[in-house]
């Protein structure tokens, strides 16, 4: 919600007049006091409202506050400087298996960036699509980036491509693929959710099966991209 600065009236009882500075620096003070204590008090009125927009978790979707919350939503919105949220990312996003299925999200997908001084660096996603590089994982990552996604037939097991897929252009400088890759929409303002397959029946086609999450026992999550192995 929009807060607009106090009013007071004057000497006289007629005239508004706005806050002193007085008035208008304790309250900074208090916000800078709160957020010493671990709270989010974000000066921004514009990251204030996009991080609003975002609305409350849906633990029907997905488990709450964890590493597979709000797969295809815009993580560094919330993962960045300017907070809530504990830890910043350079880059995240969620990897789908095709183009408007919203359950079905890619596990143990390759997730491999180039970036202007050509660093290379592989990420893999979690059992709900999801990926994140954190600020200390990439510490120089200098932008723009060249990024394509892998999946194999089956991690750690059967190493050979099932599936590539390279974006045609670079990542400027946004650290939340959601932010382009919006889920559900896809049209000039976006060409939809990042996917591996461009169609349903194409996906379908290929009889992968879909993990849930929070994982089964067994399910084995890849920490290392093949290159990155020992």
């Amino acid at each position: 919600m929009r807060r607009t600065s106090p009013t007071h009236l004057s000497n006289d009882g007629a005239t508004p007049r706005r806050a002193s500075w007085r008035g208008r620096l304790l309250g900074v003070a208090a916000c800078v006091a709160v957020a010493s204590l671990g709270s989010s008090c974000n000066l921004d009125p514009v990251h204030r409202a996009g991080v609003n927009g975002l609305g409350p978790e849906e633990a029907d979707l997905y488990p709450v506050e964890s590493e597979y919350h709000r797969p295809g939503e815009p993580c560094a919105l919330c993962h960045s400087t300017k907070g809530p949220a504990d830890s910043v990312f350079v880059l995240g996003g969620t990897v789908f298996w095709g183009p408007d299925d919203y359950n079905a999200r890619v596990d143990n997908a390759y997730v491999r960036i180039l970036d202007a001084n050509k660093t290379k660096r592989c990420f893999v996603t979690n059992c709900n699509g999801n990926f994140y590089v954190r600020k200390e994982d990439f510490a120089k990552i200098t932008f723009p980036l060249l990024v394509s996604v892998e999946r194999t037939v089956k991690p750690l097991q059967d190493e050979n491509t099932l599936v590539i897929r390279r974006m045609s252009g670079h990542i400027g400088r946004e650290a939340s693929c959601a932010t382009c890759h919006i889920q559900g929409l896809r049209d000039f303002a976006s060409p939809g959710q990042i996917r591996m397959f461009n169609s349903e029946d194409e996906f379908k086609a290929k009889n992968v099966p879909l993990v849930a999450c929070p994982p089964p026992p067994e399910f084995v999550q890849v920490e290392k991209c093949p290159e990155d192995r020992n």
